[in-house]
């Protein structure tokens, strides 16, 4: 039979004959056509994430009501009647991202309707709805709302864009938590917004205000999520370290912890991004006595020079976060603790970098994400001087990221000759890379997924391990212990 499609609302025959003459003409030369929202049925839906574990969260919550709404899931590099894109606008490289999907996606269908929802057109409405094969704009609130209007744009409804600024009052956007298949770790969205307002960032602008999600409802997803047979939990929030301070009443991510760590069946609970401010001492405590929250924190310093954290307009300075990190360290045994540094940031002499580069050099971090300086619209840094020069950030970025990377080895070998729970999460395709590791090492392979295998897991300090294994253990913990690796991961071999 003969796949149908639909042309504005009308079915036709999906033949060449049915083509208007110039039509039909254009696709025999091989010319592209100007989009014109034919699809099939059911279409095809394909989505792609840019950005931070909310959004991610975001976009898998989107994937399921898509299913429901009755479109079928393909790959984003796959061909589909339609292609969501859910953006990050943290920096211009972030946007540019975005213009690039949107360009892919015209390629691989170029009659394929494009979406493009979340950071981006909620900050600049304008200029996302300018760029060429956009047809579908959204910002980050009622999202639920996209595979219905997707529904009526196929079907030639014309739509408005579906961007408008954040109330004072704006309610927690609620989305389902959906299952993934063949996954051992799922994320759970519990806070939304941002107040802070720093110098450089335009996620205030991107998220609108502090929103939490009601405990209950948060713990009722929770129980859902570990009734599936998930293994570990991310909760994820913008300013999660602020739960609960918007409802009525009150309350505090530490109260909800204590309540979550005792679920049954709770194996692990990962906490995503917490600012240096936010460190109460119940909320320490509930961190350290609980087994089941791992041993990681992501803790964004952004600067390691009171000078520049001031430009910045953050809540802290160096003495502040050393203070925190010896309590955390004194409190929580084996704890690992990543961060975000910022270089180039407007008026960032040589003497300021030097400085930043010493204090997260004493901080021994066990990861760094390190940032160019992006100006963004909206920000006060934008409006900032001087400039520090292209060539200038670049070479600073280099140093910065030589020293995350020493940092990181310098935390692994902590844990050489350790044995330690791993969760395993996936099997590994590929012929390992040995050139980094111990010259003793023989090469690891996996041939058809048979025994023996090569699996990757995570420790609670999200070290990424490997191990050779005989059986499928994903979704497993196992005692490991921990070897020489890689910079990227470390070797293992499976307790008996």
């Amino acid at each position: 039979m003969d796949e149908v499609i639909y042309n504005h609302g009308k079915q036709v025959a999906n033949d060449e004959d049915d083509l208007s003459v110039p039509e039909a003409q254009r696709r025999a030369e091989g010319k592209t056509m100007e989009p014109s929202l034919c699809f099939a049925v059911p279409p095809k839906v394909a989505l792609h994430t840019l950005g931070c574990k909310v959004n991610y969260f975001e976009t898998e919550a989107l994937r399921e009501e898509f299913r429901r709404e009755g479109f079928s899931l393909v790959e984003f590099d796959d061909y589909a009647d339609v292609y969501l894109i859910n953006t990050c606008t943290v920096t211009h490289q972030a946007d540019r991202k975005a213009r690039q999907l949107i360009r892919r996606a015209r390629r691989l269908n170029p009659q394929a309707l494009v979406a493009v929802c979340g950071c981006y057109p909620q900050v600049d409405p304008g200029t996302v709805a300018a760029l060429p094969g956009v047809d579908l704009l959204a910002g980050t609130a009622e999202r639920l709302r996209l595979p219905g209007l997707v529904k009526r744009k196929l079907q030639g409804e014309e739509i408005d864009r579906q961007v408008k600024p954040y109330d004072p009052g704006a309610p927690f956007e609620w989305l389902p938590w959906t299952p993934e298949q063949g996954r051992t770790r799922a994320f759970l969205k519990i806070q939304d917004g941002c107040d802070c307002y720093c110098s450089y960032c335009v996620i205030p602008l991107a998220r609108g205000p502090l929103r939490s999600l009601p405990p209950q409802q948060g713990l009722a997803s929770l129980r859902e999520i570990i009734d599936a047979g998930y293994r570990e939990v991310v909760l994820t929030g913008i300013h999660l370290g602020l739960y609960g301070v918007d409802l009525t009443p009150p309350t505090t991510l530490a109260r909800f912890l204590e309540e979550a760590v005792h679920l049954p069946g709770l194996q692990r609970l990962r906490l995503s991004s917490l600012e240096p401010a936010d460190f109460s001492a119940p909320l320490i405590a509930v961190i350290s006595g609980s087994e089941n929250i791992c041993r990681h924190l992501h803790i964004p310093l952004q600067s390691g020079d009171d000078t520049i954290l001031q430009s910045m307009g953050r809540q802290y300075d160096t003495a502040f976060f050393r203070n925190l990190l010896k309590e955390l360290r004194a409190n929580i045994s084996d704890l690992a603790v990543s961060t975000d540094i910022i270089v180039g940031f407007p008026g960032e002499e040589e003497e300021h970098f030097q400085n930043s580069l010493a204090f997260v050099r004493e901080c021994a971090f066990s990861r760094l994400h390190v940032f160019p300086f992006s100006p963004r619209r909206g920000t006060r840094a934008a409006k900032m001087g001087p400039p520090v020069p292209s060539a200038v950030k670049k070479e600073r970025s280099r140093s910065m990221i030589a020293l995350g990377k020493a940092l990181s080895r310098a935390f692994q070998q902590g844990f050489y000759g350790r044995t330690v729970p791993v969760l395993f999460e996936k099997i590994v395709d590929t012929v390992e890379e040995t050139r980094e590791a111990p010259d003793s090492a023989p090469p690891l392979r996996v041939r058809d997924r048979q025994p023996p295998l090569l699996l990757e897991g995570l420790t609670s300090q999200y070290l990424r391990v490997r191990v050779r294994a005989d059986a499928d253990l994903r979704g497993q913990v196992r005692d490991v212990l921990l070897q020489p690796g890689t910079p990227e991961y470390l070797r293992g071999l499976i307790g008996s």
